[in-house]
C-alpha cells in the first residue's frame, strides 16, 4: 500500500511543520501519518501541482480548507487536483469550521465566482490561490470537484472521538461514508503527559479557557459568575500565552472549570483535547447541552455544587469520556482498517 498525504496548508504537507508553530503541538497529519509508516505503510506527505503524475498511489488522503482563507489559499486549488486524478481518495476535514468549508465550495459555484478567484492578486502582483498560473491548471475540471464536494461525493476522514452521532457532520459535508480518528493517545504520548497528576492540589473555583479563537461572545452567553481565566487568544489583552501543549495540559489542572465552545457540530464528537485533558486531570468540562447528552452526562451548573459534588461530577464525566477513548494500539489498527476500506 502507497499512501500520498497532501493538502492545502504546511501541516498537512510538512512533517516538520507543527515544530515550527506558535503552540508547538504535533498535529492531526503528523499522527495519522506516524501511525500509518510505523505499520510499514509508505506514506509520502508532500505538496502537489497540477500536472504530477500520481499514479503509483493507491491511496490520496487530501486536507481540504476554506476558500478565501489564507490559511489554505496556498495549495487548495492543488488539493483540488489531487481529487480529481487520484485512483482513490478521501478528504480529510481537518479544520472544525466545516460549515465555512461548504459555504465557500457552493459560493465558488455561482456564476463568476471562481473565475474571479482564479484572478485574484496580492499587491504584489502574486496569485492569492497557489497553482492557478500553472501551465496544466484547468478551472474545468476545478469547478467539477468543487461541485462534487458540495455533493459530498468523496468520503471523508474526521478528526472525532466514537462517541456523538456522526449523522450531525453528515448533514454538513454530505459524505455518506465518514471515517472518525481518535487523536488523544497520541497527543498524550507525544508530550509526555502525566496521567497521574497530583490530585491533592487545591483547585480554584474558576474557568479555564485555552484556544487561539476569541470567544468572549459565547463565554458571555454562559451567565457564568466565577471568572474565565483565558489562555492563547492574541486579541484578549490578559490572555496567557503558554508554549507547549504540556503547559496547556498542566493548567488544566488548577481550574475546576474547563471551558469547551459549542460549535455548529456539536453532539457529533468532533475530536477536541479539552476533553482528554479535562478528564485526566478530574476537572469538570463546562460544554454544550448537545454534548452532554451524547455522552450521557446529566447537565449541572457547577457553581452551585459543593467541594464533595464537584468532585463526584468530575469522576462521573472522567467515566464517561474514557469509556470510549482509543489506546495506540486501537487507533494503529483502526487507521490501516480505514486505509485498506478506502482502496476496496
Amino acid at each position: 500500500m502507497k499512501i500520498l498525504f497532501t493538502g492545502c496548508t504546511s501541516k498537512q504537507t510538512d512533517d516538520d511543520a507543527w515544530k515550527r508553530a506558535r503552540v508547538k503541538r504535533i498535529d492531526d497529519s503528523s499522527i495519522i501519518c506516524n501511525s500509518l509508516r510505523k505499520q510499514g505503510i509508505t506514506v509520502d506527505r508532500k505538496k502537489v501541482k497540477w500536472g504530477d503524475d500520481l499514479s503509483d498511489y493507491d491511496l490520496a488522503i487530501v486536507g481540504m480548507g476554506t476558500f478565501g482563507s489564507n490559511n489554505y489559499s496556498g495549495d487548495i486549488f492543488n488539493a483540488i487536483y489531487v481529487l480529481s486524478k487520484a485512483k482513490k481518495s478521501c478528504v480529510f476535514y481537518e479544520d472544525w469550521k466545516i460549515n465555512g468549508n461548504m459555504k465557500s465550495y457552493s459560493k465558488m459555484l455561482e456564476s463568476g465566482e471562481l473565475e474571479k478567484a482564479v484572478a485574484k492578486k496580492w499587491s504584489n502582483g502574486n496569485y492569492f490561490y497557489g497553482g492557478v498560473d500553472n501551465p496544466n491548471f484547468n478551472l474545468e475540471i476545478a469547478k467539477s470537484v468543487i461541485h462534487n464536494l458540495t455533493l459530498g461525493w468523496y468520503d471523508a476522514l474526521i478528526p472525532a472521538f466514537d462517541w456523538g452521532n456522526k449523522d450531525i457532520v453528515r448533514k454538513i459535508i454530505k459524505s455518506k461514508n465518514i471515517y472518525n480518528v481518535d487523536l488523544s493517545p497520541y497527543v498524550v504520548r507525544n508530550w509526555n503527559i502525566n496521567v497521574k497528576p497530583d490530585y491533592n492540589l487545591r483547585k480554584e473555583k474558576k474557568y479555564m479557557l485555552a484556544s487561539l479563537v476569541d470567544h468572549r461572545s459565547w463565554v458571555k452567553k454562559q451567565g457564568l459568575l466565577w471568572e474565565t481565566v483565558y489562555y492563547g487568544a492574541k486579541s484578549i489583552k490578559d490572555s496567557i500565552k503558554l508554549d507547549t501543549e504540556t503547559d496547556v495540559y498542566n493548567e488544566c489542572g488548577k481550574y475546576w472549570g474547563i471551558l469547551c465552545p459549542e460549535y455548529p457540530h456539536s453532539g457529533s464528537g468532533w475530536f477536541r483535547i479539552r476533553y482528554i485533558y479535562s478528564a485526566l486531570q478530574r476537572s469538570i468540562i463546562k460544554t454544550s447541552l448537545n454534548d452532554l447528552k451524547a455522552l450521557d452526562i446529566p447537565y449541572k451548573f457547577i457553581e452551585n455544587l459543593s467541594d464533595q459534588d464537584l468532585r463526584l461530577y468530575a469522576e462521573l464525566q472522567r467515566k464517561q469520556i474514557f469509556k470510549h477513548t482509543w489506546s495506540c494500539d486501537i487507533f494503529d489498527k483502526k487507521i490501516k482498517d480505514i486505509c485498506g476500506s478506502l482502496i476496496q
